[in-house]
């Protein structure tokens, strides 16, 4: 049924296809089969903490995006990934390139996997002449952390995390 739906979009002559859910490494995660049996599968799985599943292909000449199912990954593919691509389709420029950015100090300890670009929320209240940035919940299916959040700090791949009192490039 899913490869059914996926040459129905196709035919359309779509720009772009994006698939929700069925990204990860489940039972029922059929995204990376069904666009390797369509047409070609690129990449299954990024360095980047939340949205480690994604997936991007090509078929008909057509991107595909498998975005994950869980919503702050799947925010975050948005962010980094669908966003830029389309601003760049537009002749625009990159759209979160654009947000305002400032230096806080961590309110804690933020430990990180060494081996991913991890993206964290945070809420910024600013104290005096410095801002403090305090981490949200990193689970990838936190809803409330998009809603709560201030901005979003990036610690870069290889790096163990962030002691408290740290320096922080928050993009708000």
């Amino acid at each position: 049924a899913l490869v059914k739906r996926l040459h129905e979009a196709l035919a359309t002559t779509p720009d772009l296809v994006l698939i929700l859910s069925g990204s990860s490494a489940g039972s029922k995660d059929f995204t990376a089969s069904i666009v390797r049996e369509v047409g070609e599968l690129l990449v299954h799985g990024i360095a980047v903490r939340p949205g480690h599943p994604v997936i991007m292909g090509m078929a008909a000449d057509v991107p595909l995006i498998g975005v994950p199912g869980y919503p702050v990954s799947a925010a975050l593919t948005g962010e980094i990934f669908i966003a830029p691509l389309l601003a760049t389709w537009l002749g625009q420029p990159d759209p979160t390139a654009a947000r305002p950015t400032l230096t806080a100090k961590m309110t804690r300890k933020l430990m990180s996997h060494t081996g991913d670009d991890d993206y964290v929320r945070v809420t910024v209240a600013r104290v005096g002449d410095r801002y403090l940035a305090a981490p949200l919940s990193k689970g990838a299916g936190v809803i409330t952390s998009l809603v709560r959040a201030d901005g979003t700090a990036h610690i870069p791949r290889f790096s163990e995390g962030l002691d408290m009192g740290d320096a922080v490039t928050v993009q708000l």
